[in-house]
């Protein structure tokens, strides 16, 4: 190699790039994107942060919401009947009682009775009095953690309807079967908040009820929607919060707290609202209170809404929750005996469903 070309070959290594000035260059090219990274790293954070926060705030207020009064009021006379003992779906013991018709009376058809949380079987006589005097026979028991029926280990009764009073509700509706003839005719039920809330579900699963009363029904989800609302307005401090109140936002909200309050409780809230969508040929009589601030009265006119098929609703004027047999006894026992007349007789049972009313 002559100098001159050696000298050449010198001066192009020398003005030949490093090998990491590629990779400065990608860099230096792409800045921005290493930013906008970082930027969605942070605010990734703090929104979990933010959310952590606020869903542990929600599942607390879940599960500390005030209850209303109604399970302690003791207006009413203890009915008399044959005290049972049934299994429940888990083979455990769960306490009944069958309360016979008048002598005298036809067999108008057997009505089972779902009662309110932290009450039992006994607030029957409070409900169902004039179904017993009409000739229904009417079979009350406590649900699990209630009266004298079993109580799991690790088991505390919510106020929200649950799997276990679904379970429980179907156990009943099995024992009623096996103690009814082939023939008689068919099983209403008459459920009152969170019981009744869990005998939709149940009667969803069940063949054998004919009609349903339901008094200060509930969903849980939809219940869960509006309170998040509330919550978010009272509690949240953040505008990102705020700003984000879409029910798409609620819905993912409603659905990460209810995964960490059903494994939090052992157990699982279903939704009325969707059991409802299933009862087509299913009647139901929706009773609910004028002024109950504890489940608001649009909640059930949503439901009613929902629910396809045979239906009727009875807003009882100036009562709270639970409330409406105490406000107006007498149209609370017309309602009642009626709904049941139409739907639940064997005559009823022969005839093609009525059309729903409005």
């Amino acid at each position: 190699m002559t100098p001159a070309t050696l000298s050449a070959a010198m001066l192009a290594m020398e003005g030949a790039p490093g090998p990491s000035a590629p990779q400065a260059g990608v860099l230096t090219g792409h800045w921005h994107v290493v930013a906008i990274l970082a930027v969605v790293a942070v605010l990734t954070i703090l929104l979990l942060a933010y959310l952590v926060k606020y869903l542990r705030l929600a599942i607390n207020l879940f599960l500390d919401t005030p209850l209303p009064v109604t399970a302690d009021l003791h207006d009413f006379t203890p009915p008399q009947g044959e005290v049972v003992t049934f299994p429940s779906l888990e083979g455990r013991s769960l306490r009944g009682m069958f309360i016979e018709r008048p002598p005298g009376k036809p067999d108008l058809g057997t009505i089972i009775f779902c009662h309110e949380f932290d009450s039992n079987m006994m607030s029957v006589g409070r409900y169902g009095s004039s179904l017993i005097e009409a000739g229904y026979t009417v079979f009350t028991f406590d649900f699990r953690g209630h009266g004298k029926s079993f109580t799991p280990p690790h088991f505390e009764p919510r106020h929200w309807a649950s799997n276990h009073e679904v379970h429980d509700i179907l156990a009943a509706i099995a024992f009623v079967e096996s103690r009814r003839g082939a023939d008689g005719p068919g099983i209403g039920i008459l459920g009152i908040s969170r019981g009744a809330s869990a005998a939709v579900v149940a009667a969803a699963l069940s063949a054998d009820v004919r009609c349903l009363v339901v008094d200060g029904v509930f969903s849980t989800d939809h219940s869960i929607d509006q309170l998040l609302k509330r919550w978010v307005q009272i509690f949240a401090r953040v505008d990102l919060a705020r700003a984000t109140r879409s029910m798409t936002m609620y819905r993912v909200f409603r659905a990460l707290m209810l995964f960490y309050v059903e494994l939090k409780c052992r157990c699982r809230f279903p939704s009325t609202r969707r059991a409802l969508m299933k009862l087509q040929s299913v009647p139901i009589l929706f009773i609910h209170g004028q002024r109950d601030t504890y489940v608001p009265t649009e909640q059930t006119q949503v439901l009613y809404g929902l629910k396809p098929g045979p239906k009727d609703i009875w807003i009882c004027p100036g009562a709270k929750h639970n409330q409406a047999v105490a406000t107006d006894p007498q149209t609370y026992a017309r309602q009642v005996r009626g709904f049941f007349g139409r739907y639940l007789t064997a005559e009823a049972a022969q005839a093609s469903p009525q059309p729903a009313t409005e």
